[in-house]
């Protein structure tokens, strides 16, 4: 009954693990969801007074397909200004989440017959876009390397089929941060070898020093021709559900991305844009700000209650706000008779032993290890991982 691209198409395990909390939670059960891709604080006053103006002037109409005219003025000046290079409005768009900007971009770049490189760990999405697309993603390890990108290893995945490669950075699930010397040398392969890239920044604004955060196309100005750029207003401003993502790339692709969108969603809806009009104004820097030192606060809580959590070594984030602790030293073990065969039953046993709903590895391509999400509230990161430590040291 299915067309045969669905047969091995399963929905994402972030969003289920999400959906099975706030469904145990609705039941009363009281669980802390470390599962969640979102920040756990309220959209600024200014973005939502911006979306009720929207409203009561009566901004229901369609719009251009990627956005009305202010907001890519808007978003051109931005890309430019970060990047060192003129972007100009036919080059960049609006889309309902980062999530439909890649989905578009794989659509439009690549197809059957092609390799796709993605460093692994990856964003669950990024396989199941590019599978999509006709394509065969193409994974490169990087655990053994604290989740950075060796570019030796890297050679040995272009083939003759490679035609892109897509990358994340500040990274989900691992909150490694890319150096420049690392994209330098990435960029110099991609032009060498005639490739695309696509680059997802949705969380460079959550950095944490000494970390700092570089675009592929502002460091080698020639990946301008060659690179789709995927930004997000979604964690940043605290409007994940609002679905605000942002595209830029060079004319002819973007072209296309609005020929794909305008026959799929056609516009985002147009209050939301109004929002992010707002969300662009330099009087939301502050918050901004304060909800990054406020993740840096959560990520030391967090990181100092992990340590106490026997045989779970985590690599330090340098940006986004999650852990990824390997969790080999759990797999054999058992809770109350029930073993732990894989990280996937891990999962399941947290959640009915623990009340603590995380995301399994596997569903990064990891299947070693967990993602925590520390943006929660700070009482909640420590009675979750407190009952973590707790289960951990009651297994048999």
């Amino acid at each position: 009954m299915l067309a045969e691209r669905m047969k091995h198409l399963s929905g994402s395990k972030t969003t289920g693990m999400r959906n099975l909390a706030r469904k145990l939670r609705a039941e009363g059960v009281r669980v802390v969801n470390f599962a969640a891709g979102e920040l756990d604080q309220d959209t600024s006053p200014g973005i939502k007074q911006a979306a009720k103006q929207a409203i009561d002037a009566g901004r229901t109409q369609y719009t251009d397909t990627l956005g009305i005219a202010e907001l890519r003025e808007r978003l051109a000046q931005k890309i430019t200004r970060k990047t060192g290079i003129p972007y100009g409005v036919d080059e960049v768009g609006f889309s309902a989440g980062a999530k439909q900007a890649l989905f578009n971009a794989a659509f439009v770049l690549f197809q059957p017959g092609d390799e796709v490189i993605i460093p692994a760990p990856y964003w669950v999405t990024f396989p199941e876009q590019v599978r999509l697309a006709g394509a065969t993603p193409v994974f490169l390890p990087t655990q053994h390397h604290d989740f950075q990108i060796d570019v030796e290893e890297l050679v040995k995945c272009i083939t003759p089929r490679t035609r892109g490669i897509v990358l994340n950075s500040p990274h989900n699930p691992t909150g490694a941060v890319y150096p420049a010397h690392t994209l330098e040398a990435i960029a110099r392969l991609t032009i060498q070898h005639d490739l695309l890239c696509i680059f997802d920044e949705c969380y460079e604004e959550l950095l944490y020093a000494p970390a700092v955060h570089h675009n592929i196309v502002k460091l080698v100005p020639e990946m301008k021709d060659r690179t789709v750029l995927v930004g997000s207003f979604s964690k940043t401003y605290c409007i994940a559900g609002w679905r605000a993502g942002i595209v830029a790339a060079p004319g002819p692709i973007l072209k296309a991305i609005s020929n794909l969108q305008s026959h799929t969603a056609s516009n985002t809806c147009n209050i939301v844009q109004y929002a992010a009009l707002a969300a662009l104004d330099p009087s939301q820097e502050a918050f901004v700000a304060a909800i990054r030192a406020q993740l840096c606060a959560q990520r030391a809580t967090a990181l100092q209650l992990i340590e106490k959590v026997p045989g779970l070594p985590c690599v330090v984030p340098m940006g986004a706000f999650y852990l990824f602790p390997e969790i080999s030293s759990l797999l054999g073990k058992s809770v109350k008779g029930q073993r732990i065969e894989n990280v996937d039953r891990l999962a399941e046993l947290l959640l009915e032993h623990a009340h603590i709903a995380i995301v399994p590895g596997s569903a990064f391509g990891a299947d070693r290890y967990i993602r925590i999400s520390y943006a929660i509230p700070t009482e909640e990161i420590v009675a979750g991982l407190t009952q973590l430590e707790r289960f951990v040291r009651s297994l048999a």
